[in-house]
């Protein structure tokens, strides 16, 4: 990259009618898209032009002109069965439907660099290779890609990882550079699948060199029944295949997506939209019928197995029996307990599952103290059985509220499924892919599921029942306390008319949830029982366990107050015990037992607390409102405390929501419903990929040097940080990271490059540094493209090469991942994304 390169400018330019606006940056201010941006609201249509590339209107420029949707609001006496629905249930809510039209930007770290002669390769940062000797032309065969790794051979698949240039040079003139297509109107080309609300999931396929034990996302694995889904025996699989002619959903999975809102029109058709809050301890789900300027809003509250006992959320757990079938799930858990109230013979109780879709990275769950799983089972494997009952059930409820609405729309449902801001892309690329499995989305091309993260739906939540009374600039903190995981996320208001906030603080989180007391107090009784000295194997001790367990989950954890209260739990025995606290048949608990299952995971709560705070301070930002939402939130010692611990100033200033256990639920299907709230966050960490750097002598490792088909060394493992931790970035926006390869003749046109992040607010220099994880590998696939027609050729005395450009599309989205390839302006398609 020239040393004189100039500072970050942005331009405009119109080709073939689109109107592409692009950053170029020099490496000191490379930008670029963060993982973990907060989801889109809107709802683009499927014909919106700018669905030609798979990505939401408000980045992309346009085509082709939009066309109203082709799904028609249902009129006559379905309108007379909505109203008097309406009258019939007062839980329903209205509330209009805004409408708001926004422009974004592509972002690109692409910097142009002027052209070179054949004679004199590009100097700019190129991929890892290797060069054969002086003055030889590389054999057919040989690719350019590779240091000690081998090289791509033709008819090979995905080669080991490659390296992006933040800048090269520029293709030969004529060629049609960013987001501009060569292809004529008449011309046929498949586009990318779009997505409303967010990126669609990642693999479409087994890509090259995958892993022979790891399955696409929605794949079953090779010798898998093709029957029911694991663990149920029934004889729909994942996805369910279509039901018998004429049943209410006939034809549902032969039927294209649907169309959907165009961010900025009017809603034309009515529209069932599906929150789903799938916890670690509880679960529940909330729907809405939206028509043209109002949505019908409820909780499901009635589930099999409840009887009249009516709930907002169900536990979140399975029984298997010994042939890993489901036996029981939720509050259906009749046919799992033997008359004594205990898990049959062989009946195995698995719970917290949800948690280990993602352990990497957290760092208060000890992997150990999780329930094991299933044998045979993987986590998305159990995670997509409870989803599979769970819909189930909502399928039924839906039914017998919505009758002939919900046969008619339930292949057009749009779901909104939560997951923890704190996640990593693994952890919600296995959330989606459980999704899929439980037959929620006919395939992983299906678009109609949003990944929302939990502090945003509860922030939609609160804005929506006005509890937020704020101004411009002002600050609101949230803190969802879950099952498994607390994440805080503080937001400022941009404008008060229409409502929109943004980051102004990077969010923040840990895995110290309600579980957190339970893995506590269960090494408090596990010590007491120890003390009664029974012999191996006693079935005494396995029933003081299950009750204790129990009481502590159903009474104990909820009522705690720290006041000075002893608890007494029945353990059905006549024995008497003093030495274990067991006296009368009932075990007791004393306060300061009790209290140190509360101290170090409030304590932990605290400091996320205290450091929000100190963050919005410094931004100048006035902090109105600190709401504690979540089902861990309903607990009156935690809000007790986190009101004692804040400056006093804001002790007032820290308030619960009337439903705050089901506000991250409902601000779910908010999320569908609403337009645009967010439209900024800050990111978490930095976000980089590996480059190939001239050679610096007396700079650069000597190890690292590496001999390029242009005749000059290169550095391996150097980067190119493309999002910096705590950078700003509008929410919705992909950012463009240019690549350039010299590659030999005959290689195959199929690469990987490897997405890196690190968590320090200084990022090390080289990508071999420990401290830089691996997060996820794409695989570019250009075997469309020939590269003899349609890449220049260079004739050097270290032999001939071709050089190949192509850029990649990211969205590091606050929900999901997405990596969509171009190459000479014409849209590849999606990336295949291989999570570390």
């Amino acid at each position: 990259m020239p040393a004189n390169a100039r500072n970050a400018r942005s331009s405009t330019r119109v080709s073939k009618g689109w109107r592409v606006l692009e950053a170029r940056l020099s490496p000191a201010n490379a930008l670029g898209r963060p993982g973990g941006a907060l989801r889109c609201l809107s709802k683009p249509s499927p014909q919106h032009p700018a669905c030609a590339f798979g990505l939401p209107p408000s980045y992309r420029p346009s085509v082709l002109p939009s066309t109203p949707s082709s799904f028609i609001f249902p009129s006559g006496p379905v309108l007379l069965f909505l109203l008097h629905m309406s009258s019939l249930n007062s839980r329903f809510k209205s509330f209009g439907l805004g409408k708001r039209k926004s422009v974004a930007s592509i972002h690109s770290i692409q910097q142009p660099v002027p052209p070179t002669s054949a004679s004199t390769p590009p100097p700019g940062q190129i991929p890892q290779h290797q060069l054969p000797h002086p003055g030889q032309t590389p054999p057919p065969g040989a690719a350019s890609s590779t240091t000690s790794l081998p090289m791509n051979h033709p008819g090979q698949g995905a080669r080991p990882p490659s390296y992006s240039a933040g800048s090269y040079p520029q293709p030969p003139q004529g060629q049609p550079m960013g987001r501009t297509s060569p292809m004529n109107p008449g011309q046929n080309r498949t586009p990318p699948s779009q997505m409303t609300g967010g990126p669609p999931p990642i693999n479409t396929g087994a890509p090259a060199g995958y892993p022979p034990n790891m399955n696409p996302m929605g794949q079953m694995p090779p010798g898998m029944p093709q029957g029911g889904p694991p663990g149920f025996g029934q004889p729909t699989g994942y996805p369910p295949g279509p039901p018998p002619a004429g049943g209410p959903i006939a034809q549902q999975f032969q039927q294209g997506n649907p169309a959907a809102e165009v961010e900025g029109a009017s809603r034309s058709k009515a529209q069932l939209i599906v929150g789903i809050d799938f916890g670690t301890t509880f679960s529940g789900v909330a729907f809405a019928f939206a028509t043209n300027n109002e949505a019908k809003e409820d909780i499901i509250t009635e589930w099999p197995g409840a009887g009249s006992y009516t709930k907002q959320k169900i536990p979140t757990v399975l029984y298997y029996d010994q042939y890993q079938k489901v036996v029981g799930w939720g509050p259906d858990i009749a046919d799992a307990l033997a008359p004594t109230g205990y898990p049959k013979p062989g009946v195995q109780k698995v719970e917290w599952f949800k948690l280990q879709l993602m352990l990497s990275g957290n760092t208060y769950i000890d992997p150990i103290n999780l329930p094991p799983l299933p044998p045979g089972k993987s986590e998305i494997d159990v995670a997509a059985d409870y989803l599979f009952k769970l819909r189930q059930a909502m399928r039924s409820s839906l039914q017998k509220t919505l009758g002939e609405v919900f046969n008619r729309e339930e292949r057009n449902i749009r779901y909104y499924l939560t997951v923890p801001a704190i996640w990593n892309d693994a952890g919600k690329a296995a959330t989606r892919a459980a999704a899929i499995q439980a037959g929620f989305l006919r395939d992983e091309n299906d678009n109609r599921l949003t990944l929302v993260s939990e502090p945003e739906a509860a922030a939609l939540f609160c804005s929506k029942t006005g509890l937020l009374n704020l101004k411009v600039h002002d600050a609101v903190l949230i803190v969802d306390c879950g099952g498994g995981t607390v994440d805080l996320i503080a937001y400022e208001v941009e404008d008060e008319n229409p409502f929109t906030v943004a980051e102004c603080t990077a969010g923040s989180g840990d895995s110290c949830g309600s579980t957190a007391l339970n893995r506590n107090f269960s090494n408090i009784l596990r010590t007491k029982i120890r003390k009664m000295k029974l012999p191996d194997g006693s079935k005494t001790a396995g029933r003081v366990y299950a009750k204790c367990i129990m009481d502590f989950e159903n009474r104990i954890k909820a009522d705690f107050r720290n006041n000075g209260q002893k608890w007494a739990v029945d353990v059905g025995i006549e024995a008497e015990f003093p030495e274990a606290g067991i006296e009368e048949g009932y075990m007791t608990f004393t306060n300061e037992e009790i209290l140190q299952c509360f101290e170090p995971v409030v304590n932990r709560i605290l400091e996320l607390v205290r450091n929000q705070i100190i963050a919005i301070q410094a931004q100048n930002r006035t902090l109105q409102n600190i709401l504690v939402v979540g089902g861990f939130g309903a607990s009156e010692y935690l809000f007790q405390q986190i009101k004692l611990h804040v400056p006093p100033q804001f002790q007032s200033k820290v308030v619960r929501p009337m439903d705050s256990v089901a506000a991250i639920v409902k601000g779910a299907v908010t999320a569908g419903i609403t337009e645009r709230v967010i439209t900024h966050r800050i990111a978490r960490r930095h976000y980089l990929m590996a480059t190939l750097q001239p050679f610096k002598e007396g700079y650069h490792p000597e190890a690292y040097r590496v001999p390029s088909l242009d005749g000059k060394d290169r550095c391996k493992f150097t980067r190119q940080i493309f999002v910096h931790k705590g950078q700003k970035v509008k929410n919705g926006e992909p950012y463009k990271v240019s690549f350039f390869r010299q590659v030999a003749p005959g290689a195959t046109l199929m690469y990987e490059d490897v997405l890196y992040a690190c968590d320090d607010d200084v990022c090390p220099e080289y990508t071999k540094d420990p401290r830089i994880k691996e997060v996820v590998t794409l695989t570019s696939d250009l075997s469309r493209k020939n590269l003899e027609k349609d890449f220049e050729r260079m004739d050097t005395p270290q032999g001939t090469f071709y050089r190949v450009y192509f850029d990649i599309y990211l969205t590091l989205d606050g929900s999901e991942f997405s990596a969509e390839l171009v190459c000479q302006g014409e849209v590849m398609g999606r990336c295949r994304a291989r999570f570390r």
